[in-house]
């Protein structure tokens, strides 16, 4: 796509690199969920003590947002805007504006993977022992799945038309809260991003 509108000649090393344009020395990583954000979350904490790197987590397993509204994007952008220079914040969330609320641009990193791999990344994520024993810890009454959901291989999910597995172009709202599409993680809060 970008080839064909022209827009990839256009980029370069200098016009992607936004440290330059940072004004805190501080690291943004909202993360983008199912792209190996965990191996660079690992190579940060082996990087902590070693360049003395302050290591800022959101809580682990809380249910991610996938909008905030303009009061929740003013405590997280003052949140990060409050860290000490060398802090790394790392949480799912969409781009922050932080000029739209006069406040520092920390140094945004973060990571992209081809869509179907990403999707299909997510599906087993969903569907694996580690997700669901979290989510039996939080409600250990509710009712366990079958134990062919668990054992139902990606192709298969998708010829049956199983909602995680569908992709509806151009809908606002999934079904099933995934976060199919990358492109919230850059776009940011607005309706039009959704």
């Amino acid at each position: 796509y970008l080839k064909s509108t022209g827009q990839l000649n256009k980029l370069s090393a200098e016009r992607l690199n936004n440290t330059r344009k940072a004004e805190i020395d501080v690291i943004f990583f909202n993360r983008c969920a199912k792209v190996g954000s965990e191996s660079l979350l690992e190579l940060f904490n082996k990087m902590e003590d070693f360049n003395n790197l302050i290591i800022e987590r959101d809580g682990l397993h809380r249910p991610t947002k996938r909008q905030l509204n303009r009061e929740e994007q003013v405590e997280l952008a003052e949140t990060v805007s409050g860290f000490v220079e060398g802090s790394v914040y790392i949480e799912h969330v969409n781009w922050l504006d932080f000029e739209a609320f006069d406040l520092p641009k920390p140094i945004y990193i973060n990571l992209v993977r081809d869509p179907v791999e990403r999707v299909i990344s997510w599906y087993f994520y969903a569907r694996g022992a580690y997700k669901n024993a979290i989510e039996y810890r939080k409600a250990p009454n509710k009712p366990m799945r079958p134990a062919q959901w668990y054992k139902k291989d990606f192709n298969e999910c998708v010829r049956s038309g199983d909602p995680e597995c569908q992709y509806v172009p151009f809908t606002v709202k999934d079904s099933i809260g995934n976060f199919k599409r990358q492109s919230l993680f850059f776009c940011g809060h607005h309706d039009d991003c959704m």
